[in-house]
């Protein structure tokens, strides 16, 4: 998925796995995913 597709599901509300995994995983960077959310992006720790 990119930006544009992932900026959309997450608006309708449709987003599976939760954003935080998009972001984990290299499809949106932590920019983007506060550019879509509104919230900075917190690396989950170990």
């Amino acid at each position: 998925m990119d930006f544009e597709t992932i900026s959309f599901f997450y608006g309708l509300g449709y987003l599976t796995p939760n954003i935080e995994w998009y972001t984990q995983y290299g499809f949106i960077t932590p920019d983007q995913y506060k550019q879509i959310t509104g919230k900075d992006y917190v690396a989950p720790t170990k």
